[in-house]
């Protein structure tokens, strides 16, 4: 049930921001599949995270990095975008 709920809210605010991101990722799809995957393995991470184990809180810091290389990735596709 859990999981339902998170890729339910992970779908709406995918598409809450579709229409802002779209026009940046246009030229970039290798870029947005990349940001997609790490959506998927953040939400995967929230869904492991389920109270019953514990994992030294590696777990945490990988859901952290992730983060910092999505936005990566966004930055890389604004520079793009505002280079061309």
């Amino acid at each position: 049930m859990m999981k339902k709920i998170l890729i339910a809210a992970t779908g709406a605010s995918i598409l809450a921001f579709g229409s802002i991101a779209l026009a940046q990722w246009e030229a970039h799809p290798h870029l947005r599949a990349a940001s997609d995957h790490i959506s998927e393995a953040i939400a995967e991470l929230k869904t492991a995270n389920d109270g019953r184990k514990q994992y030294g809180g590696h777990r945490d810091t990988a859901e952290q990095l992730l983060h910092q290389a999505q936005a990566e990735i966004r930055a890389a596709a604004e520079f793009a975008n505002s280079h061309h």
